[in-house]
């Protein structure tokens, strides 16, 4: 069971720690993209425009930092967070063309990530199957402790509501036969609410527990009184079967004896 829910911790873990990881990729090729926007070499196609695109962000994320003053207003702080947004997904459209691009070695670092994200996908895969195992296992244990012991577990529970019930409805009447008052003056075990306590819920747990032992006993008794009669009865038909099979055998012996008998008798 530790081992069953040590492995689920690592598994929830495991998750947390791939959704950091993308949170990382996604950060690693906004930068390979504001790089390969940086380096003339790689401008080509695509590129071209989205350089165009991101100096414009930029120039105007400029003009309303510096227009803003020292007290920005809300709507100038509104706007430079949509500029920023806008030039962040302009950077991360250009890393992913730059990941489709022929490898130069700046991808090298999304590229880590992405061997690591592989790896802990692996773990929580093999974790999961592990965690399937154990609970497959625990749950087998389980089933072949409690199968037996049904009846026991039924009778235990069945009893304890009834004598819990009926000593909350006669907790006075069950304490006057024990010698013990249902007030605060007067004889008690310990203290009233003491008594009252062993009354309404260790009585009836005593109860249940004789209950269910008898019903075990009784349980397994009738399992072995069942299991003998199907054992008897199955040496009976293997005794009929016997007993047919060696008749057919002593008719087929005494056919084959007066066919004999006849064909001397034709010589």
């Amino acid at each position: 069971m530790i081992e069953h829910l040590v492995t689920r911790f690592e598994v929830v873990r495991l998750d947390r720690h791939r959704r950091d990881l993308l949170r990382q990729e996604e950060a690693a090729i906004a930068r390979l993209g504001e790089k390969t926007l940086a380096d003339s070499s790689s401008r080509s196609g695509r590129l071209v425009s989205l350089v165009a695109e991101a100096t414009a962000a930029r120039n105007q994320l400029q003009a309303v930092r510096s227009a803003q003053g020292a007290s920005p207003s809300a709507a100038s702080r509104e706007r430079i967070e949509v500029l920023g947004r806008k030039l962040y997904q302009i950077h991360l459209t250009a890393g992913r063309l730059a990941l489709a691009l022929p490898p130069t070695g700046a991808e090298a670092e999304v590229l880590a990530i992405r061997a690591e994200m592989a790896a802990a996908a692996g773990e929580r895969d093999r974790l999961r199957g592990e965690g399937n195992r154990l609970a497959d296992e625990t749950w087998t244990q389980v089933r072949q402790w409690t199968t037996p012991r049904a009846p026991a577990l039924t009778a235990m529970v069945v009893a304890w509501l009834v004598a819990h019930g009926y000593a909350v409805t006669h907790t006075a009447a069950i304490l006057g036969a024990l010698g013990l008052s249902s007030k605060r003056r007067g004889p008690h075990w310990v203290s009233l609410a003491t008594d009252t306590f062993i009354v309404r819920y260790v009585m009836p747990l005593a109860i249940a527990a004789v209950c269910a032992y008898l019903a075990h006993r009784l349980a397994g008794r009738v399992r072995a009184t069942v299991e003998d009669v199907r054992e008897r009865s199955r040496q009976a038909s293997r005794s009929a079967a016997e007993a047919r099979v060696t008749a057919a055998a002593e008719v087929r012996e005494t056919r084959d004896a007066r066919t004999r008998r006849a064909v001397e008798k034709s010589r």
